[in-house]
């Protein structure tokens, strides 16, 4: 978590390293801004994510480098992009914390699927049942894409399934 600063302050990124260091390979990092006008995020910091086994990042905040990191392939989902760097704007002041970004509450150990249309943040307790009824949707919707694709009548293809 960031809070905004308006100077310089002498660790601004201290729990950032702490964070790249510590983290679970396969990990997302999620970051709650400081501040919506400075860039959180950028390519060396992706840079070193990406040799670290960080899979992805989730911020409310602003990005830098967008070609950068495009380049290097880390998925980041931000709200926006700024040529500013985050030094004596905002410091990275707070890891292992609850985190809200946008309506979600996001806790350490939480799950974070991400693509490009956005995220959505999973409990720990309920990754499992999460995971089942997930997969449970994929195999109904591949059932009725293919009856669809065979011209099955679309209404009757959803009254047997439920599924669009």
């Amino acid at each position: 978590e960031c809070e905004p600063t308006d100077r310089p302050v002498e660790q601004p990124y201290g729990v950032l390293f702490d964070a790249l260091r510590d983290h679970q390979p396969g990990s997302v990092l999620v970051i709650a801004a400081g501040d919506r006008w400075s860039g959180v995020w950028g390519e060396l910091l992706s840079t070193a994510a990406l040799a670290r086994g960080i899979v992805g990042v989730v911020t409310d905040g602003l990005t830098r480098d967008l070609s950068g990191i495009e380049a290097l392939g880390l998925p980041i989902l931000g709200a926006g992009v700024s040529p500013l760097d985050s030094a004596g704007r905002q410091a990275f002041a707070r890891l292992d914390v609850d985190v809200t970004i946008g309506d979600a509450t996001i806790r350490p150990g939480d799950w974070v699927v991400a693509d490009e249309l956005g995220a959505a943040a999973v409990p720990a307790a309920l990754v499992d049942q999460v995971i089942e009824l997930g997969l449970q949707k994929q195999q109904a919707e591949s059932t009725v894409r293919s009856e669809l694709a065979a011209g099955h009548d679309l209404g009757e293809v959803f009254q047997r399934h439920g599924v669009l």
